[in-house]
């Protein structure tokens, strides 16, 4: 229940997008390498949840087995019942004359026997800073998650493992349980191992399967989707249910698409992506969940139509503000050609040859506004230093929906508020765009 009241907290926190999802440390590692990719999303996964931990100066310690202590603390922390630790609570003998390695420890494994996850006639036993095995962490496991009896019905079930007289009688069930969920699996030649401590990497792997399992049953879904992602500034805008929020993200900021480790570069709008925060609220890990059928486009709008809610573009590499208006001729004082916007009217000077065959077209002007007035009394002079022919072999058309996300200098806007000629970086999912920003 406390479990179930966390996840409906964090939920309400989702929908209003007013908070982190999660609090979390920061990530990475200098001991995980690409010999640990089995392990990695797991391990940075569950590190940026507050699960495991790391050690000072970056290091995870991956091959290091876990102790039945640290075993019984992440049981707890899975479940969501850390915070209910009392450090001031009286301590039973049974735990009191242990020796632990810092006084909350004491109060973690007093809290685990009110849990259940270990009984009090298994502590005059328990080696807590001793490795446990394979087997020993299923009992804790299950028991956690509140499947002890269910367990307790298949301690006579013949599992798939040469070793399996290996397997104490009064494991089985747990173990056979185990397996069954897909919370632990065996070793190749259909052995299990039982009596094999368990690594740090193993831990995680098998605690990020009971955290998805769990998110299962409770159908606790932090899901968003993506809207931009600003490389420059370190941002990532998402959207849930039709409300949108940009938050900071961490420098070399986990990625993982479809369970492997990859670059921000390939996240891109329309991905559904879960976000884990740290204490000052960035994005400290990104798990895209479903990747989209998505382009990327950069160029000058040539064209911003709010009764077909469309916008086009002129695909353009460099960032360049342009000036998209129809080709005019006119011969007031003297033969020239003009350019005629939605918002004013230029004189064209400079290398304006061949623009003559266009008159009557619309095109698209680069070049710098000159200073001092026009001498032909006809608006400012612009003065050409490249130009464009707008046609359908040269521009991109798009599709404006009530979802698309528009940001005009780091503020939320309208499709009104976009104007012809500005530069943009626009997401799009088939013809429907997803994210325009406003460049220049």
């Amino acid at each position: 229940m406390k479990r179930f009241i966390a996840g409906l907290l964090i939920m309400i926190l989702l929908v209003s997008l007013s908070a982190p999802v999660a609090q979390a440390k920061q990530s990475g590692f200098k001991d995980v390498g690409k010999e640990w990719d089995w392990a990695r999303f797991s391990i940075e996964k569950m590190y940026a949840k507050g699960i495991v931990k790391g050690y000072p100066g970056g290091w995870f310690k991956p091959k290091n087995s876990v102790t039945h202590l640290e075993t019984i603390i992440m049981a707890l922390r899975i479940m969501g019942w850390e915070g209910e630790i009392d450090n001031k609570a009286k301590l039973p003998e049974y735990i009191a004359r242990l020796k632990l390695p810092w006084k909350d420890a004491y109060y973690y494994l007093n809290l685990a026997v009110k849990k259940g996850i270990i009984k009090p006639e298994e502590i005059k036993n328990l080696r807590p800073n001793e490795p446990v095995k394979r087997y020993e962490i299923a009992k804790y496991i299950v028991r956690a998650i509140g499947r002890e009896d269910e367990a307790k019905q298949h301690m006579n079930e013949k599992l798939p493992f040469k070793d399996v007289k290996a397997i104490p009688d009064n494991a089985v069930g747990y173990v056979y349980l185990m397996v069954k969920l897909g919370l632990i699996k065996g070793y190749p030649g259909h052995v299990f191992q039982p009596n094999k401590p368990i690594s740090r990497a193993e831990m995680a792997v098998i605690i990020n399967s009971l955290d998805e399992l769990l998110e299962e049953d409770e159908k606790k879904e932090a899901v968003f989707v993506v809207v931009l992602v600003d490389r420059d500034d370190m941002t990532i805008t998402v959207s849930k249910e039709e409300k949108t929020a940009t938050y900071d993200l961490k420098e070399d900021v986990p990625v993982y698409i479809n369970g492997k480790y990859s670059d921000i570069e390939k996240i891109g709008p329309g991905d559904e992506v879960k976000l884990m925060f740290n204490e000052e609220g960035k994005v400290v890990f990104i798990q895209v969940i479903s990747k989209k059928i998505t382009s990327m486009a950069k160029g000058i709008l040539v064209g911003v139509d709010e009764r077909k809610q469309t916008v086009s573009l002129l695909t353009y590499e460099k960032v360049e503000k342009g000036y998209v208006g129809m080709l005019k001729e006119s011969d007031i004082e003297g033969w020239h050609l003009e350019l005629e916007t939605k918002y004013e009217r230029f004189v064209l000077v400079g290398d304006t040859s061949r623009l003559e065959n266009y008159v009557g077209e619309k095109v698209v002007i680069l070049g710098e506004i000159k200073e001092g007035a026009s001498i032909y009394m006809r608006g400012p002079l612009l003065e050409v230093d490249e130009w464009f022919v707008v046609t359908d072999n040269n521009t991109l058309t798009y599709e404006v929906t009530g979802e698309t996300y528009i940001e005009i200098g780091e503020r939320q806007a309208e499709l009104s508020d976009l104007k012809e000629g500005s530069y943009v970086e626009l997401g799009a999912q088939k013809d429907k765009v997803i994210s325009i920003k406003v460049i220049k």
